[in-house]
Protein backbone atom coordinates (compact mmCIF):
# COMPACT_ATOMS: atom_id res chain seq x y z
CA UNK A 1 0.00 0.00 0.00
CA UNK A 2 1.24 3.38 -0.73
CA UNK A 3 0.95 7.09 1.38
CA UNK A 4 1.43 9.99 -0.17
CA UNK A 5 0.62 13.52 1.35
CA UNK A 6 -1.11 15.79 -0.93
CA UNK A 7 -2.86 19.16 -0.61
CA UNK A 8 -6.60 20.29 -1.52
CA UNK A 9 -6.54 23.27 -3.46
CA UNK A 10 -8.58 25.87 -4.24
CA UNK A 11 -12.41 24.71 -5.18
CA UNK A 12 -11.29 21.14 -3.70
CA UNK A 13 -8.92 19.70 -6.20
CA UNK A 14 -6.86 17.40 -5.24
CA UNK A 15 -3.45 16.31 -7.11
CA UNK A 16 -2.69 12.57 -7.57
CA UNK A 17 0.59 12.15 -7.31
CA UNK A 18 2.53 10.77 -10.48
CA UNK A 19 3.79 7.57 -8.36
CA UNK A 20 -0.06 7.17 -7.56
CA UNK A 21 -0.95 7.47 -11.04
CA UNK A 22 1.34 5.09 -12.62
CA UNK A 23 0.44 2.21 -10.09
CA UNK A 24 -2.94 3.16 -10.35
CA UNK A 25 -2.49 3.07 -14.48
CA UNK A 26 -4.45 6.30 -15.03
CA UNK A 27 -4.10 8.60 -17.74
CA UNK A 28 -5.03 12.50 -17.79
CA UNK A 29 -8.94 12.26 -18.73
CA UNK A 30 -9.41 8.71 -17.01
CA UNK A 31 -12.58 8.49 -14.59
CA UNK A 32 -11.91 7.36 -11.22
CA UNK A 33 -14.74 6.95 -8.90
CA UNK A 34 -14.08 8.30 -5.53
CA UNK A 35 -15.90 6.42 -2.20
CA UNK A 36 -16.40 7.55 1.28
CA UNK A 37 -17.14 5.26 3.78
CA UNK A 38 -15.65 5.59 7.49
CA UNK A 39 -13.52 8.80 7.36
CA UNK A 40 -11.38 7.47 4.79
CA UNK A 41 -11.31 8.41 0.60
CA UNK A 42 -11.12 5.59 -1.96
CA UNK A 43 -9.99 6.20 -5.36
CA UNK A 44 -10.23 3.64 -7.77
CA UNK A 45 -10.74 2.84 -11.70
CA UNK A 46 -14.42 1.88 -13.32
CA UNK A 47 -12.19 -1.19 -14.50
CA UNK A 48 -10.52 -1.94 -10.92
CA UNK A 49 -14.17 -2.64 -9.99
CA UNK A 50 -14.98 -4.78 -13.00
CA UNK A 51 -12.26 -6.55 -12.05
CA UNK A 52 -13.44 -6.99 -8.33
CA UNK A 53 -16.81 -7.92 -9.58
CA UNK A 54 -15.23 -10.35 -11.90
CA UNK A 55 -13.55 -12.32 -9.40
CA UNK A 56 -16.52 -12.13 -6.77
CA UNK A 57 -18.77 -13.88 -9.73
CA UNK A 58 -16.35 -15.89 -10.45
CA UNK A 59 -16.14 -17.27 -6.86
CA UNK A 60 -19.91 -18.06 -6.84
CA UNK A 61 -20.55 -19.91 -9.65
CA UNK A 62 -16.99 -21.91 -10.70
CA UNK A 63 -17.78 -24.27 -13.04
CA UNK A 64 -21.56 -24.00 -13.56
CA UNK A 65 -22.35 -23.07 -16.55
CA UNK A 66 -25.06 -20.34 -16.20
CA UNK A 67 -27.00 -20.29 -19.53
CA UNK A 68 -27.19 -24.42 -18.98
CA UNK A 69 -28.59 -23.89 -15.22
CA UNK A 70 -31.12 -21.61 -16.98
CA UNK A 71 -32.05 -23.46 -19.71
CA UNK A 72 -32.46 -26.30 -17.34
CA UNK A 73 -34.83 -24.26 -15.31
CA UNK A 74 -36.64 -23.33 -18.13
CA UNK A 75 -37.47 -26.98 -19.24
CA UNK A 76 -38.50 -27.58 -15.87
CA UNK A 77 -40.97 -24.94 -15.47
CA UNK A 78 -42.43 -25.59 -19.65
CA UNK A 79 -42.71 -29.72 -18.52
CA UNK A 80 -44.65 -28.38 -15.70
CA UNK A 81 -47.35 -26.58 -17.33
Amino acid sequence: MSSISTQISDGGRIVIPAEIRRQMNVKPGDQVVLSYYDGELHVTTRKHQLEQAQALVKVHVAGKSLSDELLAERKAAADGE
